[in-house]
């Protein structure tokens, strides 16, 4: 759909210009001579942009953008401005203008101009499409949850991930630390550039410096040739230090003078190379108290912590856990096999459980489950000795003071948590189940749960 643009200028040889530089740009262009004019024609809700003159007779540009900034929000507005009006021009901006052009302005110009707003406005769109799949779809990249706790991960690496300011991702070990910074790159403009995550726990101790920054020929023994170093590596990409509680501290105040002058040196060189890279990093530390004990510096830690993402643990997000258990079976199961599910009872010790090692060890069960089981629904016998002996069972409400709960009521405990799950959708809640759509209805009506489910989802 061509963007609509709204010129408005008392002078004609402006608007006309305007109409044959737009025009053959593509834009569809509509002209009004005043701001009083222009308000019919923007409240037929089809202006992109708006393109006006600061003064003009009767209403200006600066009360016309007022106007569009509190009626139409998602419209943008240029500026027109000649020299002896500038200061209303940068005012204009203060107010929300997207920016300003001085009059006579040059061809040239005004193409860059929307040029740079049509970039802007691509990227919002982007941005906006985005966030309808986050609601609409399970999860973002490979982060599977549509929970309230992970709604709002998905809204901070949506709004970093267009930025290149540095960003901390804090979390458990197994709650998807690199699948953040992942989908940060992802869904950056820097995409098809280099995402090289570095496992700082990982690297050799005495070869650590040289896998980071680099060596030039001879710097030691058996350095036979000069190497650039993983930060060098990503170009202009990202760079993911994992785990980067595990670097030691001298190399971590080497790693805080390369981000503070952008510029990396070469272990044994002299010369030193641009830090293009994107920085994002990542800890299961507690790092106030690493910092405490002398093991993190705490100017690094301000340095890379701009912004900060905590992911939260499997234990509070269970909500997530049916749609991530479906996610694993359809990943790992063989291409023959024909499991479809898992049984209520299943569902009920795997959303009653702590899961210390969270979204991992989940992933290691399912794949456990599925190694082992033989039918087309994961069963309780199919599952890790933890959950098959109920030790992690918390009984609820209904069965408290009892020795162990009845499978039915773990059956309809089931069945109300996949419920909630699917947001009250049977269908939906019958397949994270393994069951049919009849087995589902009859359950809700033998558990006396139809009517609260239909006034859940009237709700």
């Amino acid at each position: 759909m061509q963007t609509a643009v709204l010129v408005v200028d008392d002078e004609a040889r402006v608007r006309d210009l305007c109409v044959e530089v737009l025009g053959g740009l593509g834009f569809e262009i509509t002209t009004a001579d005043s701001g009083a004019t222009a308000l019919p024609i923007l409240k037929t809700g089809r202006i992109d942009v708006v393109l006006t003159d600061v003064q003009m007779p009767g209403m200006g540009g600066i009360e016309l953008l007022k106007t569009v900034r509190e009626e139409y929000p998602s419209t943008d507005v240029l500026v027109m401005t000649g020299y002896g009006t500038i200061p209303q021009a940068v005012e204009a901006v203060k107010l929300g203008a997207y920016d300003y052009i001085t009059k006579p302005f040059d061809v040239h110009e005004l193409k860059r101009l929307f040029a740079r707003l049509g970039e802007k406005r691509e990227a919002a769109d982007e941005n906006r499409r985005l966030r309808e799949r986050v609601k609409s779809e399970q999860g973002l990249g490979r982060l599977i949850g549509a929970s309230a706790a992970m709604q709002k991960v998905y809204q901070m690496i949506l709004r970093v991930a267009e930025k290149r300011h540095p960003v901390l991702v804090l979390g458990e070990s197994g709650t998807g630390k690199e699948l953040v910074a992942r989908a940060i790159h992802t869904y950056g403009p820097w995409r098809e550039l280099p995402f090289v995550p570095v496992d700082c726990g990982a690297l050799t101790p005495t070869l650590i410096e040289s896998e980071l920054f680099g060596h030039v020929k001879g710097a030691f023994t058996g350095a036979v040739q000069a190497r650039p170093g993983l930060l060098a590596e990503a170009r202009g990409g990202t760079v993911f230090l994992d785990e980067i509680g595990e670097l030691p501290v001298e190399l971590q105040s080497k790693l805080l003078r390369a981000l503070q002058e952008r510029e990396i040196r070469p272990l044994g060189g002299n010369d030193r190379v641009p830090l293009e890279a994107r920085i994002l990093a990542a800890t299961n530390i507690n790092v106030e108290d690493a910092i405490e004990k002398g093991n993190f510096r705490k100017d690094l830690y301000f340095r890379l912590n701009v912004v900060t993402i905590r992911v939260p643990p499997l234990r509070d997000r269970p909500s997530d856990i049916p749609a991530l258990v479906h996610s694993f079976i359809q990943r790992f199961k063989e291409p023959a096999a024909e499991v479809t599910g898992f049984s209520p009872e299943v569902l009920s010790r795997l959303m009653n459980y702590e899961w210390p090692g969270n979204v991992r060890e989940l992933e290691n069960c399912i794949q456990r489950a599925l190694a082992l089981g033989s039918g087309p629904v994961i069963e309780v016998r199919d599952l890790p000795s933890g959950l098959r002996s109920g030790g992690a069972f918390e009984a609820d409400a209904s069965s408290k003071g009892k020795s162990s709960a009845t499978l039915q009521d773990l059956e309809r405990r089931a069945i109300v948590q996949a419920l909630e799950a699917a947001g009250g959708d049977r269908q939906r809640a019958a397949k994270l189940l393994g069951i049919g759509k009849t087995t589902i209805y009859r359950k809700l009506k033998e558990y006396g749960l139809d009517d609260a489910t239909e006034a859940q989802a009237a709700h």
